[in-house]
């Protein structure tokens, strides 16, 4: 079980100096991080993780979706993600089931989903601030891509929309 637990500590990005450190002494991220790595070393095929990244800062928040990001990616791991945040979801989710009143209301890919905006305002819930901007540029008459999830992504398509506009003066 030590071996295994080494293991996960390094799985979720921890030196193994972590092993015998008191929670008391760690980050918010860092008690996240370590209790992924405790469910990782029992090898489970899938995992549920309840506002993993709720009350962390910025950058805990980061460090924790990318985790979450590599171990579905190099590992092969099923991880159901339980969120409020529709800018989390929208920059790990491949899919997306969105329950409304105990129902399953929606169930389909992530830029399929986000595209039913209205609706889901309807639910109380919102889309990606990126993702109503991009709409919102649509609107306008910009050629993008409505269903935008990353402000990375939203940057790769505007910068040389600018550039064009820029070269035009």
């Amino acid at each position: 079980m030590e071996k295994r637990a080494r293991h996960a500590l390094k799985l979720v990005g921890m030196d193994e100096k972590f092993y015998k450190q008191s929670p008391f002494e760690l980050s918010g991220g860092q008690k996240r991080r370590v209790a992924i790595a405790g469910v990782l070393a029992m090898r489970p095929e899938m995992m549920i993780l309840d506002e993993p990244t709720a009350g962390l800062d910025p950058q805990g928040r980061d460090e924790i979706l990318g985790q979450i990001e590599r171990l579905n990616r190099e590992h092969g791991l099923t991880i159901l993600v339980v969120s409020h945040s529709m800018e989390d979801i929208g920059r790990t989710a491949d899919r997306i089931l969105v329950m409304n009143h105990g129902h399953a209301a929606m169930l389909d890919e992530t830029k399929k989903v986000f595209a039913r905006g209205p609706e889901l305002e309807e639910m109380g819930l919102r889309v990606p601030q990126i993702t109503k901007i991009m709409q919102e540029l649509v609107a306008m008459g910009l050629p993008v891509d409505a269903s935008t999830l990353t402000v990375d992504d939203a940057l790769h398509q505007l910068i040389p929309i600018l550039k064009r506009k820029e070269e035009l003066r």
